[in-house]
């Protein structure tokens, strides 16, 4: 059976987020298993780990009896180092982790450094529970860059949710745009130069949909001329509950807001490294 694997910290937030993989690794047909790492610096504290997993265990079974004991796993090191290793000895296809720290809530979501450092160090998939909604991930937004890494995250991510409708965002401004008047162009030439430019990202985008004729179906691509994406991703955005899941890599011009949408995203996010 295909493993997902949860981090926890026993903060306030972990309770949920683990209510949320259970219901995640359900949906997937999947086996959940559970890890806490115990950071070096508190392990000094107290060096029995035989007694700090029997502890942790006990107050994880109070709230989720269903665990069982060879499925939670305690390690003491780097928080990310640990989690790394443990995935690649599981062989699992994802990890699910919440925020880092104690002061984490879902309703006021600062993404910890912890965090972040785990989907860099992590060669597969992370999903990070940005809310506590137990519900199929139908609708999944994904911004893109029409880049092959676009397009494995795409077909990778309908992998582990087939039955999901993916809305492609692919977000553009025009270079030179407010300097070409200053420059002494003539607004005819700058015209031109916008409506060419304009026509290109489009083509891009249909030749890209091409691309991934095999899941075509299952995508619908919106083109903004726009950089900011926070309207789509926050309590803000007027259509709020448009989405379930926010799907993006960490490459290419993606890379450039990835942790931005993580900070601020108020649905949960899965990311990929490709």
């Amino acid at each position: 059976m295909n493993t997902i694997l949860v981090a926890i910290d026993f903060s306030n937030s972990s309770s949920e987020v683990l209510k949320k993989a259970i219901f995640i690794s359900n949906m997937m047909k999947s086996d959940l298993k559970v890890v806490h790492v115990v950071e070096d610096n508190i392990f000094n504290f107290h060096k029995d780990s035989s007694r700090i997993k029997f502890n942790c265990l006990k107050y994880l079974k109070e709230e989720f009896p269903t665990i069982k004991e060879k499925d939670f796993y305690l390690k003491v090191g780097v928080v990310e180092d640990e989690i790394f290793n443990l995935s690649k000895e599981l062989k699992s296809l994802l990890v699910i982790t919440g925020a880092s720290g104690e002061n984490f809530s879902l309703e006021n979501f600062f993404m910890g450094s912890t965090t972040k450092k785990l989907i860099r160090t992590l060669e597969i998939p992370t999903l990070i529970i940005k809310n506590s909604i137990q519900k199929e991930y139908k609708k999944i937004l994904i911004p893109t860059d029409f880049s092959e890494d676009s397009k494995y995250v795409i077909e990778n991510t309908l992998k582990f949710f087939p039955n999901s409708l993916i809305q492609l965002l692919h977000m553009y401004n025009i270079p030179f745009k407010n300097r070409l008047n200053m420059y002494g162009i003539d607004n005819e030439t700058s015209q031109k130069y916008y409506v060419n430019m304009t026509k290109k990202v489009f083509s891009d985008g249909d030749k890209f949909m091409s691309s991934v004729e095999n899941c075509k179906d299952k995508l619908s691509l919106k083109v903004e001329n726009d950089t900011l994406v926070d309207r789509y991703i926050n309590d803000e955005n007027e259509n709020s509950n448009e989405f379930d899941l926010i799907s993006l890599h960490t490459t290419g011009n993606i890379s450039f807001f990835t942790f931005d949408i993580l900070d601020k995203s108020k649905y949960d996010v899965l990311v990929f490294k490709k």
